[in-house]
């Protein structure tokens, strides 16, 4: 999913109007998990996985918009190794990773136009940058691993498209969001492709408080590291239930809040997973 939440999976654009979102996501993977089955984590390691996106969208005209995403992460991996694990700490004890700073930004436009008795059909396309670094170290001066970076390394398009239906109180939306891999980075390693698939269902009968559920399936193929090598600590498939409450504090102003739970896991080799990830975000509209 784009990030951001559902706040801007919506196309609400009008001629001229400026948009201001921002996001906190947090997740702490301390799980450790074989396919579809927990296994024993010896080494009890976790990763705490934050992330503040600055969300800006303007509408150029009340159906085509553009929407660039300002991800500021911070990863923090620890676990405790047994002696002979490490050379640089050969008698074993805490071992601390850590990235931070601005992630790949994603750039997207999108068009929404009506079809099927004025039923809103929006499509995106867009690119995610390069810019996030991908040559963090530990405290040993090693380069840390590709999935602890706060980049990717590569320039990948985005494509997503999304449509609702109004049905009296409730709003009925689904969309498909995929990122496309476009090569190795200059570590020769590749991220998978991800596709995700959701559907939602809200209800908004007061704007002062509304909520709603979302079901959604994450499909992400494998990695591959120096050029060509299976990676098995990422990639699977992934089926989440998202519960959201959210107001309207005022005509141009939203708060919501999400919260998402996987249903199940089939998942590349093993990998640490987490029991939930917590979402806030709000959402300005400025007067034209």
């Amino acid at each position: 999913m784009l990030p951001g939440g559902s706040l801007l999976e919506y196309n609400d654009s009008q001629s001229g109007q400026f948009s201001l979102g921002i996001s906190y996501e947090h997740e702490q993977l301390d799980r450790a998990k074989y396919e579809d089955r927990f296994i024993p984590n010896y080494n009890k390691e976790r990763t705490n996985n934050s992330s503040l996106t600055i969300i800006t969208s303007y509408g150029v005209t009340d159906h085509f918009s553009i929407t660039a995403f300002f991800p500021f992460r911070y990863i923090l991996n620890q676990k405790v190794l047994f002696r002979g694990q490490n050379p640089n700490m050969y008698n074993g004890g805490k071992y601390f990773r850590e990235s931070y700073g601005l992630g790949d930004v994603l750039l997207q436009a999108r068009i929404q136009k009506n079809v099927f008795n004025e039923t809103p059909l929006v499509l995106g396309i867009g690119i995610k940058l390069s810019n996030g670094k991908i040559n963090m170290t530990d405290e040993f001066g090693d380069r840390i691993s590709d999935n602890l970076q706060v980049g990717t390394g590569t320039v990948d398009p985005i494509l997503s498209i999304y449509s609702s239906k109004d049905i009296k109180n409730l709003v009925l939306s689904g969309g498909v969001f995929t990122r496309i891999s476009n090569g190795e980075n200059i570590y020769g390693y590749q991220y998978g492709n991800e596709i995700q698939t959701l559907i939602n269902l809200d209800y908004i009968e007061n704007p002062l408080l509304y909520g709603g559920l979302q079901f959604s399936h994450l499909l992400a193929t494998r990695d591959y590291y120096e050029y060509g090598k299976i990676s098995r600590d990422r990639g699977g498939e992934n089926y989440f239930m998202t519960g959201k409450i959210g107001t309207k504090a005022t005509d141009n102003l939203d708060f919501e809040l999400t919260l998402q739970l996987p249903l199940y896991q089939k998942l590349n080799e093993s990998q640490l997973v987490s029991p939930f990830i917590i979402q806030f975000g709000s959402l300005f509209r400025f007067e034209k």
